[in-house]
C-alpha cells in the first residue's frame, strides 16, 4: 500500500475517509475510469431512453447503422468527434432531467438513475446487462485522474472484513458488484486461476478455461466472506493499490487554519496516525469525502446493567454465536439432550434478543438452530401486522419493514422469522414474541464462587406499562449501529437533517445536495459524503453518490 515519506505535510486534491465499497468505488472513478451510456434502450422505461438520447446526444448519426454505432461507442469519441455518450460531461441540469420520475428503492434521485443504468429492471427480478460501459484513461487519454488517497482502518473492504464470513448477504451478488468487474465474473476468474495453478503444478500444461470465464453465473446470494475477498482483490485487479493507505486512524478533519500562498486551494486538514506504529500523518487537501459507513459502534439502550454485565450482555452477533456454542457445548463430546436442555441435563435459560432488524433475525435463527429458547422483544406492536401496512413498506423503514419486504423465494429464512414474529410463537417451539416490550434493566445475582452469575435476569415493560422479569442465559441487544465521526467537530452533530441529533443512516443522515453530494452544513466548501452516511444503505446505490462527487469535483477544478 502507499507509503508517504513526509508524514508532516502531504498534499492531495482529495482525501477519502473510509476504504469500504464507497471509498473503493469512488477511487475507481477518480483513477480515470468513467461511465459511458452504451446507447441501448432501457428495457422498461421509454421516457428514460428518450431523455438519455436527447440529453447525452446518442441518436444514431446519419450514415451509420445501429451495429456500426454501437461499435463506435467503444471509443472515446463518436465518428463526428463528439463525446455524446460520456456521462461525466453532463451538466447538473441534464442530470436533474435524466433523474425525473424514476422509480426505485434508492432514497436519492441520482442514486436511482445510476442504479437504473447499471442494473436495469433489477427490482423486477430481471438480470439484464448494464447500459453503462466503463472506459479507462488508457482508452481515453482525455480522462482526468484526480490525485487522491483512500484512508481506512483495515484492509480494503472496510467493515465487511469484521462480519461473520459464513452469513449470506441480503443483496444478490450482482448488487454487491463494483463498476468494471462484476462479482460473478470475479468468482469465475478466481476459480479459473486456481484450476490453472493446479494444472501447472501437475505438469499438465496449459488448459483452455476462457469459455468458463466468459460464462455468466446467475445472480444469487453469496457469503459475506466472498464479498470481503472480492472488495480486497478488486483494489488489486483494478490497479488502485497506489491510492490506498490502510491501517490508519483519523483523529481530526478540520478547515485548514493557516493557508499560505503555497497552499492556496488546500482548504482542508486531515490528521491521523498509523495503527501499527503510532506515527502521525497530516494531509492538506482541497476536498474531503466522508465514506466511512455506519457500522463503527453498536447502538446502546443506556439502561442499568447494560455495560456492567458484558460477560452475558452483548451487542455483537459474532460474540453471541460464540457464547451460544459455549452454552450448548461445554464439552466437545457432549450433545444436546432434548431441545431445551444442556448436555448435563439442566435446562437452558432462554436467550433474550432485542431488535427487529436482520441481525436480530440472524440471532434468533442461531439460537433456535442450537436448540436454545428465545425471548424476542421488538418495538413494533401486533397492530402493525396488517396487509394494509405491508402495501406501504419502504426499504428505508425499520428492520421489521425490511423483513416484510424481502421476497420469500430468495430469503426463506428471514420470512420464517417474520412469520414467527407475526404468530407470536404459538406455533413455533423455542420462540416467544414480546411485541411492544421495552427492555428496562439487566441484572444478576452474585456468583456461586465459580465466577458465573447465579441468576441472570432482565426486566421489561409491557405495552400496558407493567414490569415483567425473565431469567435468561444471554441477552443480545441488536438495535443497529452508528458511525464513528469523532474526528469531526462535535462528532458530526449538526451535519444531519436534525441539527441537534447524531448522524444515523436511517433517521438522521448527513444533509447533502442531491446532485453534488456536498455536505450542506459543512463549516467550509469541499466536504462531501456518500454511502450509508447519507442514507444510501445498499452497495448498488453507492454508484450514484460517487458519480455525483466525481462530476462536481471535475467541474470545480477546471
Amino acid at each position: 500500500m502507499q507509503q508517504d515519506c513526509n508524514l508532516d505535510n502531504v498534499y492531495k486534491d482529495v482525501v477519502v475517509i473510509g476504504n469500504g465499497p464507497s471509498g473503493i468505488c469512488l477511487s475507481y472513478m477518480f483513477a480515470g475510469n468513467w461511465p459511458y451510456y452504451n446507447g441501448d434502450p432501457h428495457p422498461s422505461d421509454e421516457m428514460l431512453t428518450a431523455r438519455l438520447r436527447y440529453s447525452i446526444g446518442t441518436q444514431t448519426p446519419n450514415g451509420l447503422d445501429q451495429k456500426e454505432f454501437k461499435e463506435n461507442g467503444h471509443h472515446c469519441r463518436c465518428q463526428d468527434g463528439k463525446q455524446g455518450r460520456n456521462l461525466v460531461n453532463c451538466t447538473r441540469e441534464a442530470l436533474e432531467t435524466l433523474s425525473l420520475g424514476l422509480e426505485g428503492r434508492g432514497s436519492r434521485p441520482l442514486a436511482r438513475l445510476m442504479d437504473q443504468l447499471q442494473h436495469p429492471c433489477t427490482d423486477a427480478g430481471l438480470d439484464i446487462p448494464s447500459l453503462l460501459t466503463w472506459k479507462s484513461p488508457e482508452e481515453c487519454p482525455d480522462h482526468k485522474i484526480i490525485d487522491h488517497v483512500v484512508l481506512g482502518k483495515g484492509p480494503p473492504g472496510g467493515a465487511w472484513h469484521s462480519l461473520d464470513p459464513n452469513v449470506l448477504t441480503i443483496s444478490l451478488s450482482r448488487w454487491m458488484s463494483l463498476p468494471g468487474l462484476d462479482l460473478r465474473h470475479w468468482e469465475l476468474l478466481v476459480e479459473a486461476e486456481k484450476q490453472r495453478t493446479i494444472f501447472e503444478n501437475r505438469g499438465d500444461g496449459s488448459c483452455s478455461i476462457q469459455e468458463k470465464i466468459s460464462a455468466c453465473k446467475p445472480a444469487t446470494r453469496v457469503s459475506i466472506g466472498t464479498v470481503a475477498a472480492y472488495y480486497r482483490d478488486y483494489v488489486t485487479r483494478q490497479g488502485l493499490e497506489k491510492y490506498f493507505r490502510c491501517g490508519t486512524t483519523i483523529t481530526s478533519v478540520t478547515p485548514n487554519p493557516g493557508i499560505n500562498d503555497n497552499e492556496k486551494g488546500y482548504g482542508w486538514l486531515v490528521q491521523g496516525f498509523e495503527n501499527d506504529n503510532g506515527r502521525t500523518f497530516r494531509y492538506r487537501c482541497k476536498k474531503v469525502v466522508l465514506a466511512t459507513g455506519t457500522t463503527d459502534s453498536s447502538n446502546r439502550l443506556g439502561i442499568p446493567g447494560e455495560k456492567a454485565h458484558s460477560d452475558w450482555v452483548t451487542h455483537d452477533l459474532n460474540v453471541l454465536e460464540s457464547r451460544l456454542d459455549q452454552l450448548v457445548s461445554p464439552q466437545s463430546s457432549c450433545s444436546i439432550i432434548g431441545e431445551t436442555e444442556k448436555p448435563n441435563g439442566h435446562s437452558v435459560d432462554p436467550v433474550l434478543v432485542v431488535g427487529a432488524g436482520l441481525s436480530a433475525a440472524d440471532a434468533i435463527m442461531a439460537a433456535r438452530f442450537r436448540g436454545i429458547p428465545v425471548l424476542h422483544a421488538f418495538r413494533d406492536s401486533s397492530n402493525d401486522w396488517s396487509k394494509e401496512k405491508q402495501e406501504s413498506i419502504k426499504l428505508n423503514g425499520s428492520g421489521l419493514d425490511r423483513l416484510q419486504w424481502l421476497p420469500v423465494g430468495i430469503y426463506p429464512e428471514y420470512h420464517k422469522v417474520y412469520e414467527m414474529m407475526a404468530d407470536g410463537g404459538t406455533n413455533y417451539p423455542l420462540y416467544k414474541a414480546l411485541p411492544g416490550y421495552n427492555l428496562m434493566d439487566v441484572n444478576a445475582n452474585k456468583s456461586n464462587g465459580d465466577g458465573n452469575p447465579k441468576d441472570k435476569r432482565v426486566t421489561l415493560c409491557t405495552p400496558d406499562g407493567e414490569l415483567v422479569s425473565y431469567r435468561v442465559s444471554l441477552a443480545a441487544i441488536l438495535i443497529g449501529s452508528k458511525p464513528d465521526l469523532s474526528y469531526l467537530e462535535k462528532g458530526g452533530v449538526g451535519l444531519g437533517k436534525l441539527k441537534d441529533r447524531p448522524i444515523d443512516s436511517r433517521w438522521n443522515p448527513v444533509e447533502i445536495d442531491d446532485f453534488t453530494y456536498e455536505v450542506l452544513r459543512a463549516p467550509k466548501k469541499g466536504l462531501y459524503a456518500l454511502g450509508p452516511l447519507v442514507g444510501d444503505n445498499f452497495v448498488r446505490f453507492i454508484l450514484g453518490g460517487g458519480f455525483a462527487i466525481l462530476v462536481h469535483i471535475l467541474s470545480t477544478c477546471k
